[in-house]
């Protein structure tokens, strides 16, 4: 029993390549950023398996390990602020361009399903991977299609916080009809649809709840102490609809017909569960048109946009 017990333990803690381990420890090391040897020492020190390979000459014996093996180092001068820099190696993540462009797709329809903090997670992931690949063209190209690229990520952390909630704050926002101005609001939530990020709140201008876009959100001017409770989660969307559409429609509970000609209807709906609106929408083809709000016209379209994408 014993013997069996001791050969258990041996399979756990199974032998360990000490030189290897450190000189790959110390590449990853100076792959993430320079450092000096006291520095590099105090890392091998907090390791629970290099924690006795302390001395200087370690690791300069492992620095000269790595630049046998190809790796380029800058030893430590006034220059560099005493410390070694890594200038190239050679290990190097190898991809294909067509390897690529899958994982930019792959990335794309994994974002239509994501939280907006697990896309920006993701995207940090995709920035580590293809650092690994030394390739600027490929690293340029993950950079430039990356979801959410155009938010001000302190802003959106700002407008995402707990401590707006229920409070009235002015923003100073870029208005496609309006030029830039200066827009009392109550923030509700964030949401992330079709590629494009808003903020779900309340607009005194207006004095009705819609969807603003957060890229033109320059910044938040001040934040009220006062609180106020307005409901998130109702908005009115104007249609017109005409056609063949018209010979079977069946107004639904949350819809109000404002007008009826021979040759259309125009329609209020009181909309709370968007899904399965948008879904209402699309079954008359093209014998409707949006007619306000507007932020609803561009989340149409941009769904459209989407399920075109998909048979591309």
């Amino acid at each position: 029993m014993e013997i069996r017990h001791q050969l258990v333990k041996e399979e756990k803690n199974p032998w360990i390549s000490l030189t290897g381990f450190r000189t790959l420890f110390i590449l990853k090391l100076l792959i993430e950023k320079s450092r000096s040897v006291d520095e590099l020492i105090e890392h091998l020190k907090n390791n629970k398996i290099t924690n006795k390979s302390l001395s200087k000459d370690t690791v300069r014996l492992t620095i000269n390990t790595l630049k046998s093996a190809g790796c380029e180092i800058q030893r430590p001068s006034k220059k560099n602020n005493f410390k070694y820099e890594l200038k190239s190696h050679p290990f190097n993540l190898n991809l294909s361009k067509s390897e690529t462009e899958t994982f930019i797709k792959l990335r794309e329809k994994f974002s239509e399903d994501l939280y907006w903090k697990d896309i920006l997670v993701l995207n940090r992931l995709y920035e580590k991977i293809f650092s690994l690949t030394n390739n600027s063209d490929y690293i340029n190209l993950v950079n430039e299609t990356k979801p959410l690229s155009a938010i001000n990520k302190n802003l959106l952390w700002e407008l995402s916080s707990n401590k707006l909630t229920g409070k009235k704050i002015q923003i100073n926002y870029l208005s496609t009809k309006n030029g830039e101005e200066n827009l009392d609001i109550v923030p509700h939530k964030i949401k992330y649809e079709n590629g494009k990020i808003y903020l779900w709140c309340y607009i005194f201008k207006y004095k009705m709840n819609n969807l603003l876009n957060i890229e033109k959100i320059k910044k938040i001017n001040y934040v009220s102490t006062e609180k106020f409770n307005i409901e998130d989660n109702l908005y009115d969307v104007t249609y017109k609809l005409c056609g063949l559409s018209m010979l079977d429609f069946q107004l639904k509970d949350y819809e109000t017909i404002l007008e009826k000609t021979p040759d259309y209807i125009i329609v209020k709906a009181n909309v709370n569960n968007e899904f399965w609106f948008i879904q209402r929408l699309l079954q008359f083809c093209g014998d409707f048109k949006i007619i306000s709000p507007d932020f609803f016209k561009e989340k149409l379209i941009n769904k459209v946009k989407s399920i075109r994408k998909l048979y591309e």
